[in-house]
């Protein structure tokens, strides 16, 4: 089978879609395999009939906008589609605190190490909090609360991935109407709005004001060569002939499609529970990772 690829990444999130662009910039022919859609703003879930649920059980006849995984004491809601997760957080990007650095990481993984790259994603992703004047009269009601009970130095508005206009108010006529959010075209090419709080930001932004993945770091890596193929759901990992074979169900047409692709290197980034169960099938359900530890999915003290 020939090699296409340089690597294969697994997952098209946070961390998928950060290496697929970095790779991408270095010259390397980068393979994506996302098993959601590729979503449009037609597309995004609204009415109850609409596609809310991804079911892994049944990914071709329900590959919706959240995954959701019940567990005794926690549910997981995972995103599903090209910019994983980042299509339904709520666009909070905050710098973790240099305190939880000093144990349990490896030595190279600093504070201080990682520092100039929150600065990278803060560009890349648009990142700024909220313009003055632009917040609810809920966020204001909790200020007040806060400066009532000596806090008010804790209260700030949170950094976010999310384009804004500083002129847009709440004074404006019809103010939530669309033909307030300004339109342009980012550095990487796509179509995108400014905010007039509509709310949806978990849901899909309707004037793509939300700065998602899908919208920066996948599209900066495929202006430099990198494939994404949504719907597709990888089986398992297999090693073959100094690289790695990959092992894939297309969603088309409500049917499952096995395919596969092969590349020296597979970099897994399919989310906490969806890389863990990727491993965990490779080394238990299909035998072809053996050696991956006994202690993955194990509960561990810390």
């Amino acid at each position: 089978m020939s090699q296409q690829f340089d690597v294969i990444v697994i997952g098209s999130g946070f961390g998928g879609s950060v290496v697929t662009c970095r790779l991408a910039e270095s010259g390397a022919r980068v393979l994506v395999l996302e098993r959601g859609r590729r979503w449009t703003k037609d597309q995004y879930p609204r009415q109850a009939k609409d596609a809310w649920i991804y079911e892994h059980t049944q990914p071709q006849k329900y590959n919706g906008w959240l995954d959701l995984r019940f567990f005794k004491g926690m549910a997981v809601a995972q995103g599903a589609g090209v910019g994983g997760g980042s299509l339904c957080y709520s666009s909070v990007v905050l710098e973790a605190n240099p305190t939880r650095f000093e144990q349990g990481w490896p030595r190279e993984i600093t504070y201080s190490e990682l520092l100039p790259y929150y600065d990278r994603v803060r560009k890349m992703m648009g990142v700024r909090p909220i313009p003055p004047g632009q917040h609810t009269q809920r966020a204001k009601l909790m200020q007040q609360a806060a400066q009532k009970v000596g806090y008010s130095d804790r209260f700030q508005s949170m950094p976010l991935a999310i384009s804004f206009d500083s002129d847009w108010n709440y004074q404006l006529e019809d103010p939530l109407n669309e033909k307030h959010s300004r339109q342009f075209v980012n550095a990487q090419g796509q179509k995108q709005g400014t905010c007039i709080h509509l709310g949806n930001c978990d849901l899909g932004c309707d004037v793509h004001a939300k700065n998602t993945l899908d919208l920066n770091y996948i599209p900066a890596g495929e202006n430099k060569g990198a494939e994404v193929r949504s719907l597709h759901l990888v089986r398992y990992i297999q090693p073959d002939e100094g690289g790695y074979r990959v092992i894939f169900d297309r969603i088309e047409d409500g049917k499952l499609i096995r395919g596969e692709e092969r590349a020296k290197i597979v970099v897994i980034a399919a989310g906490s529970l969806g890389s863990s169960e990727l491993l965990l099938n490779s080394r238990d359900k299909y035998g072809t990772l053996p050696k991956i530890s006994q202690q993955l999915g194990k509960k561990l003290e810390c």
